[in-house]
C-alpha cells in the first residue's frame, strides 16, 4: 500500500489466510471468516467457468470507520455499503464494506455470497485484456458466473429469483445514469437471465462467450454483442434470445 492512509490501514487491519487472504477490520473476524469461505468457493469454481486462471486476489472486510482509507482508483471514497474491485494495488483488491447497502436488494440470505461472487467474477474476467463491450454484456458475464457458483453449491437460486420484483425495462434498454434502485433491478435482471440461459444452455457458454471477446481485436458493439453471445449459447441461440422479453 503506497499512500500513508492505506498504510496505517494496514497496520490496523487483521489477516485471515485462505484461498483469497481477507484483511479485515478489528471485531469483524466471524464474518471475515463467512467471507472468506464465500471467496474460497468462487477460487474453486471460477477458472472452470470462466476459462480463466486466478489473478491471485486478496480481499479486505472493512468498518465504516475504515473505509475512506481503503485502496481505489479514484481520489474520493466510493459510497459505504458498495463493494468494488480494485487494481490500484499489488496484488489486486475485493473491497467489501462489513454491512452491504440498503440498494442491493432484496435482503436475503443468497444477497451476500451472489455479491461476493459477482465482484471476484468480475476480477477474473479483467484478469486478460477484455474489449469494451455494451454494459449489459459486461455485467451479463459476472451476474451469470455468480449464479453458476450459487448453482454449484446447492444453494436456493430458485427462490432468490422468485423474490425480486420485475424490472421496468429490459437488459438492453437499461442505461447510466440511472437511480441506484434502477440498478439494482438491471443487475437483478442480468442474474435472472443469466440464471435462465445456464437451464437451458448449461454453464460452457459462459466460458465460449469469455473466450469470445478476448479474440474481439475491437471494442463491441451492442449488434455484435447480440451476435458473439448467441453464438455463444450455441444451436438455436439466437432465435431463443430474440424470444425473451427481459432482453
Amino acid at each position: 500500500m503506497g499512500t500513508t492512509p492505506e498504510r496505517e490501514l494496514a497496520r490496523r487491519l487483521n489477516s485471515l489466510p485462505g484461498a483469497v487472504p481477507v484483511l479485515f477490520s478489528p471485531g469483524l473476524l466471524h464474518p471475515a471468516q463467512r467471507l472468506g469461505g464465500y471467496l474460497e468457493a468462487g477460487e474453486r469454481h471460477l477458472p472452470e467457468l470462466l476459462g480463466t486462471e486466478a489473478p491471485g486476489l486478496r480481499a479486505m472486510l472493512l468498518s465504516r470507520g475504515d473505509w475512506s482509507a481503503a485502496p481505489r482508483e479514484n481520489a474520493r471514497p466510493y459510497p459505504f455499503g458498495l463493494p468494488y474491485f480494485t487494481r490500484s494495488v499489488e496484488p489486486p483488491t475485493l473491497v467489501f464494506p462489513e454491512r452491504l447497502a440498503q440498494a442491493l436488494a432484496p435482503e436475503a440470505p443468497l444477497t451476500l455470497p451472489l455479491t461476493v461472487w459477482h465482484e471476484q467474477a468480475h476480477a477474473f474476467f479483467l484478469r486478460d485484456e477484455t474489449p469494451k463491450t455494451p454494459l449489459w454484456l459486461g455485467e451479463l458475464v459476472p451476474q451469470t458466473a455468480s449464479a453458476a457458483v450459487a448453482r454449484r453449491e446447492g444453494l436456493p437460486l430458485g427462490e432468490h429469483l422468485a423474490s425480486i420484483e420485475p424490472a421496468r425495462f429490459t437488459v438492453r434498454e437499461f442505461g447510466l445514469p440511472a437511480s441506484a434502485e434502477d440498478q439494482m433491478s438491471f443487475q437483478n435482471l442480468l442474474l435472472g437471465l443469466g440464471a435462465t440461459m445456464l437451464g437451458e444452455f448449461g454453464e460452457g457458454f459462459l466460458g465460449r462467450l469469455v473466450g469470445l471477446l478476448r479474440r474481439e481485436p475491437e471494442p463491441v458493439d451492442g449488434r455484435r454483442a447480440e451476435r458473439l453471445l448467441a453464438e455463444a449459447l450455441g444451436e438455436g441461440g439466437r432465435e431463443w434470445l430474440e424470444a425473451r422479453e427481459e432482453f
